[in-house]
């Protein structure tokens, strides 16, 4: 009886540890020195061994090679005027923007620099009274789908990710986004906000990175949504990734002047977790040190 009851309590064990999400353990992953300039970084994807950074204000885009901890190369951006890049994903060997001050999804060429902007079957949302826009992008490559992150509504009570398919392009634009859907995140009060998605592949989710800030006092989340067979996202399925002491940690290196404002995410191709913060609030002298520097976080599975 004993046996039997030892043997049902691990099957037990092993069935909850299966329903349950991964967590992670989060480290500093050192960046070179001239990522503490005021580089403004925003958006970050892996692609080819490479972590991409868009910055907000700064028309380019670094690319940094995780083996060598090293910048191995620059992309400049031929931008419009008054843009604010805030989002960085990648389909089909291209690289995709999305601005925030002006609303618009741009479709880089990693090699050539050529920049395109890309068509959308209605308008992106605008940016609000508050300050708040489009704030991140991810594109679901084995769906044909991008959703596109609205960072809060105009009462700041609700973030907003959109959902659109990928359509033959023209000859003014590489591809066309065709409007899907919506689904609504709640937030409980102005304090918080979602600024970056991205998708893990491995386990067909949309990873959301979730924030509060008020004053010194800074909150890091991370929550995923299901996507479904049709590369729909499913807003009851909402739920927390548990990310050992993110918030603690999150304090520590604020008190050694790394910039907590954490404004991208992406997954590599190992299931690892790279998310980068913005160091610099205001306009960007992108030549000149910041005050705070650039943080890369490394989350690895446990």
């Amino acid at each position: 009886m004993r046996t039997l009851f030892f043997a049902s309590a691990a099957l037990l064990q092993t069935i909850l540890s299966c329903g349950q999400e991964a967590s992670y353990t989060v480290s500093n992953f050192k960046l070179p020195e001239s990522m503490n300039k005021q580089v403004c970084i925003s958006g970050m994807k892996y692609m080819d061994g490479q972590l991409y950074f868009a910055s907000e204000r700064c028309p380019v885009i670094f690319a940094f090679d995780p083996a060598t901890q090293t910048i191995s190369k620059t992309i400049p951006l031929q931008v419009p005027q008054n843009f604010e890049m805030e989002g960085l994903t990648s389909y089909k060997g291209k690289l995709y923007l999305i601005s925030e001050n002006i609303s618009a999804v741009y479709e880089v060429d990693p090699v050539t620099s050529i920049l395109k902007q890309v068509e959308t079957s209605q308008p992106l949302p605008p940016k609000s009274k508050s300050g708040d826009g489009t704030e991140g992008i991810a594109a679901n490559e084995s769906k044909n789908k991008f959703y596109i992150l609205r960072e809060r509504n105009e009462d700041m009570t609700r973030s907003q990710i959109f959902t659109y398919s990928v359509e033959p392009g023209n000859a003014t634009s590489p591809i066309v986004l065709k409007y899907e859907s919506m689904i609504e995140l709640p937030l409980e009060n102005p304090q918080w906000r979602y600024s970056d998605i991205c998708i893990d592949t491995a386990n067909n989710k949309l990873v959301c990175l979730k924030s509060y800030s008020k004053g010194k006092l800074r909150q890091q989340y991370l929550e995923s949504v299901d996507i479904d067979a049709s590369g729909n996202l499913q807003a009851a399925t909402l739920k927390n990734i548990p990310v050992e002491n993110f918030s603690a940690i999150s304090s520590t290196y604020k008190d050694e002047d790394y910039s907590m404002n954490l404004e991208g995410i992406t997954f590599d191709n190992k299931g690892t977790i790279y998310i980068i913060s913005d160091n610099t609030s205001g306009k960007a002298m992108c030549e000149e040190i910041a005050k705070e520097k650039t943080i890369l976080l490394r989350l690895n599975k446990n």
